[in-house]
């Protein structure tokens, strides 16, 4: 932890007050409240995701929409996946989610599926409806 060193007017109420060392945690001494301001990239809850009627081994992956950043990657192992997942501030970029789920490899093969979703912190549900490729 750190210390923060502050002055008044009056010299005898001067000193210093230890500055939490996590982000948006506040710190109360000699009456003055300190914190550190959390980063954009901090996330502030978490979104749970289900997925229904997915074709189990297809590949569920998951990005922001302008395709920088993988949240998650992952195969099917059940035809219901439940994927809980980090949401940050509002406004932010990896909030915007590009979910995708392809099944490509032995036996029947399916069409992606697509869709886009802005994450909030709750959960929500998406009926994925995988067409085969035929």
């Amino acid at each position: 932890m750190s210390n923060f060193m502050y002055f008044t007017m009056v010299g005898a109420l001067g000193g210093t007050v230890a500055v939490p060392t996590a982000r948006r945690n506040f710190e109360v001494d000699h009456f003055l409240s300190f914190s550190k301001q959390a980063y954009a990239a901090d996330p502030i809850g978490t979104h749970t995701l289900t997925l229904t009627n997915v074709v189990t081994g297809s590949r569920i992956a998951i990005r922001d929409q302008a395709n920088t950043t993988t949240l998650y990657d992952q195969l099917a192992a059940a035809s219901t996946v439940v994927i809980p997942l980090s949401v940050y501030a509002g406004g932010s970029a990896l909030n915007n989610w590009h979910i995708k789920i392809r099944k490509a490899s032995s036996g029947t093969t399916y069409i992606p599926y697509e869709t886009l979703m802005t994450a909030t912190p709750g959960s929500s549900s998406i009926y994925v409806s995988q067409i085969p490729d035929e």
